[in-house]
């Protein structure tokens, strides 16, 4: 089977194995910081499967920007905008479930961000990350 520039061996794709993070954000100012919730590794790019938000104390209802960049706000660029998630009380939300190739995707060494919109939380929440690494 050729390949491509006319070489003999069939192309060869390297599958990338789903990874997990666990994440601590803190609160802040209202409106006013955005955190980096993951970074990928030099020359990557992140491909999102799912984000969860959990808030593991009694804080109040918030909402959180998450987005790929370093603009101050989701509005910055809209275009790389994930999901506006609404924590309840003492509960947690998160993005919908991608499926592998499907889920939105950063751009080279971009990281994935969040803001808190309104009045942050006093206490910290725990986000969980699934995702995929791609060359």
């Amino acid at each position: 089977m050729a390949g491509r520039l006319g070489h003999r061996a069939p192309l060869r794709r390297r599958v990338f194995a789903p990874q997990a993070a666990e994440v601590s954000v803190r609160g802040g100012r209202a409106g006013a910081r955005r955190q980096t919730l993951l970074t990928p590794a030099k020359g990557y790019r992140l491909r999102l499967l799912r984000l969860r938000l959990l808030q593991p104390e009694s804080d109040g209802r918030h909402l959180g920007e998450i987005y790929f960049g370093t603009g101050r706000s989701l509005t910055t660029d809209r275009s790389k905008a994930v999901a506006v998630l609404a924590v309840p009380d003492g509960g947690s939300a998160s993005t919908r479930s991608f499926e592998p190739g499907q889920g939105p995707r950063g751009l080279r060494g971009e990281p994935l961000s969040l803001r808190w919109r309104g009045r942050p939380p006093t206490g910290p929440h725990q986000a969980i990350i699934e995702y995929y690494e791609e060359s």
